[in-house]
């Protein structure tokens, strides 16, 4: 089953009812899923740390590969060339990471104190 998600509607689906969606966001959630969310955010973090681990490595490499060949024009213009894509790769990883922590947050306000005890 293919879910289009646009902007929070769901978009030409004729098998899903959109109100579904509407009432999911309308009800007070459940322990259940605070810890799923949390787990999304924990999950969104690694991902970010992945991102960041392979744009320096890229980067590394480029530096590296500057440095060791001096007088070859062609492998520094390889090495140039990694070092923007390190760079392209932390510019979409912080940029993915900030939309999807909005849209988390849709879910879960940061600000508010979850009482464990006493949820429904």
């Amino acid at each position: 089953m293919n879910i289009h998600f646009y902007k929070g509607i769901f978009k030409n689906n004729k098998d899903i009812d959109p109100r579904v969606y509407q009432e999911f966001l309308a009800k007070e959630l459940i322990l259940r899923d605070y810890l799923a969310i949390e787990r999304t955010i924990l999950t969104n973090e690694a991902t970010y740390l992945a991102y960041i681990r392979t744009s320096l490595t890229v980067i590394v490499i480029g530096v590296t590969l500057f440095k060791l060949t001096p007088g070859n024009i062609s492998f520094q213009n390889i090495a140039i060339i990694l070092i923007v894509i390190g760079i392209l790769i932390i510019v979409i990883g912080s940029t993915r990471t900030i939309t999807m922590s909005k849209k988390i947050n849709k879910f879960l306000k940061k600000e508010e104190v979850i009482d464990v005890e006493n949820l429904p």
